[in-house]
């Protein structure tokens, strides 16, 4: 597949030449991975490395890539910023920049290795960076699964806020509702997914759900077809139910394997309020 940002990289190294201010470019994300490559719909992920962080952030550099369309800031990993850039014939780009300080500090602390373990390319170098990333950035990829604790906590956490949820349905708050359900439990359930993946499987699981499709087992996806509500009071019920069970079930596979001790009270607790609200 031919390189659809070529132009923006030439572009942006031709600057980096003529702008003693820019220390090093890095490329990650799928433009740099072996597996997953990038595709058609893939973005330009690159951590920049500069003395001039107002220029890339708020100022003209990255109009000088391309003809802009959308462009905003947000915050990013190590304390940084991110611009996030959509270009003509939709490419995407993100630019996480960086003092040269900033940089430093967040490889040396294990922030930079969290997104370039998955490979990671040096486009512009001016301060010997490839030695820094080789010594603190490794390829090997870890699952960092919860302690019995955490675990103990994350499923006390999930069935109070089902019961919560059940609460603001029934009180008629169906946005809030809807919000605690279809994203609040959903990162637990997506938690409680990962980590049996993880535990059964022992395969990648990448992170936020990416690629789920590919790593969840047959009957985890088709349990989620149910998992989702519309914006109507008895599909929430359902999506709760649904959703709880498939938490639990996981949840007490993952007791099993890592010998947690599984929170039946809490989950005992959750069935009988919900039976009580609901009737089933």
């Amino acid at each position: 597949m031919s390189d659809r940002y070529m132009n923006i990289k030439t572009r942006i190294l031709e600057i980096a030449d003529s702008n003693e201010d820019i220390k090093a470019i890095i490329a990650i994300g799928s433009s740099t991975r072996n597996e997953l490559k990038a595709d058609e719909y893939s973005d330009l992920d690159l951590l920049i490395v500069t003395d001039d962080v107002e220029s890339w952030l708020y100022g003209n550099i990255p109009e000088q890539l391309g003809d802009v369309k959308i462009s905003f800031v947000e915050s990013s990993l190590g304390g940084a910023k991110e611009r996030r850039v959509l270009y003509e014939d939709v490419l995407d780009v993100d630019m996480i920049v960086f003092t040269p300080e900033q940089f430093t500090d967040a490889v040396e602390e294990g922030v930079v290795g969290w997104v370039c373990n998955r490979g990671y390319f040096v486009l512009y170098d001016t301060m010997e960076l490839k030695k820094l990333l080789a010594e603190n950035v490794s390829c090997e990829i870890k699952y960092n699964g919860l302690t019995g604790n955490e675990y103990n906590n994350m499923v006390n956490d999930f069935c109070f806020h089902a019961i919560w949820a059940s609460k603001k349905i029934l009180r008629g708050e169906l946005w809030t509702a809807k919000m605690c359900i279809d994203a609040y439990l959903k990162n637990y359930l997506l938690k409680v997914m990962e980590m049996y993946t993880v535990c059964k499987y022992n395969v990648d699981v990448w992170h936020d759900g990416r690629f789920l499709d590919r790593w969840a087992d047959d009957e985890i996806k088709k349990s989620l077809e149910k998992c989702f509500a519309h914006y109507e009071k008895e599909d929430m019920v359902s999506a709760l139910f649904e959703t709880k069970n498939l938490f639990v079930q996981l949840a007490k596979s993952i007791a099993k394997m890592r010998d947690y001790e599984f929170p039946e009270t809490a989950v005992g607790y959750v069935d009988e309020v919900l039976s009580m609200y609901f009737g089933r």
